[in-house]
């Protein structure tokens, strides 16, 4: 604390300022290195054993920390998965925008392709330059995309509904419950099928490029399913 004293004489201020600023640069430096650790033990055990499954006590235990770290370094267990979705997912999410963004200032409407790229090709660039820890976000975020999950509407910031605008522009005469549901779907199961592109656990995972070749595949029946659903 600084008191009135201080606050009267500036110079004394200055110095006891920086006394204070060399002793708290390690500390910080402690606390991201620590709010790090928790980050990447909590995505490694919420994609392995299931978001339900995992406690916050687990995530200290395996991160080998206190029992009151993810507490105090993040708050409840919800703000430590939106913490973890936001590590990853912030660019994923900004780079879909961006997509939308540019489909939107169009004057012609979006085709089911150029829809389905928006989303997908950040997945691609997720993949490719974090093949494993992209892939253990997107399993976390495969099975909140089923719970209406509120760590997961909060790190999206209404990109679902920022979206569904620019996929009413494109099927325009399809009833508006029956596009969002049909959308909903189309999604959903583009990412149950990345989430289990490794198979079980004793399998051999899949190459980047075997992976990429797998999302390819995705696409292009998204591409097909969405058309043949809702019509263009």
């Amino acid at each position: 604390m600084i008191d009135a004293a201080h606050r009267n004489r500036p110079y004394e201020r200055d110095r006891h300022c920086a006394k204070l600023g060399p002793m708290s640069a390690p500390a910080n430096r402690q606390g991201t290195t620590t709010r790090t650790r928790l980050l990447k033990t909590a995505e490694r055990l919420f994609a392995a054993q299931g978001v339900d499954a995992v406690s916050v006590r687990a995530v200290n235990a395996a991160a080998g920390l206190g029992a009151a770290s993810v507490n105090y370094h993040f708050g409840t267990k919800t703000d430590l998965l939106t913490a973890v979705l936001l590590d990853l997912g912030a660019p994923v999410r900004d780079r879909i925008r961006a997509n939308v963004d540019a489909l939107a200032a169009r004057t012609s409407k979006p085709t089911p392709a150029e829809l389905v790229h928006a989303v997908t090709d950040p997945y691609r660039e997720l993949l490719h330059n974090h093949r494993t820890r992209g892939m253990r976000w997107i399993k976390i975020v495969s099975q909140l995309s089923v719970q209406a999950h509120p760590a997961l509407e909060a790190s999206e910031e209404d990109l679902r509904g920022y979206l569904l605008a620019q996929v009413r522009r494109t099927f325009p005469t399809t009833d508006p419950a029956r596009l969002e549901h049909r959308w909903a779907v189309a999604l959903t199961t583009f990412l149950q099928a990345l989430a289990h592109a490794d198979g079980p656990a004793t399998a051999k995972p899949l190459t980047v490029a075997e992976l990429t070749d797998l999302l390819d595949d995705q696409v292009t029946f998204l591409r097909g399913g969405l058309s043949a659903l809702l019509g263009n």
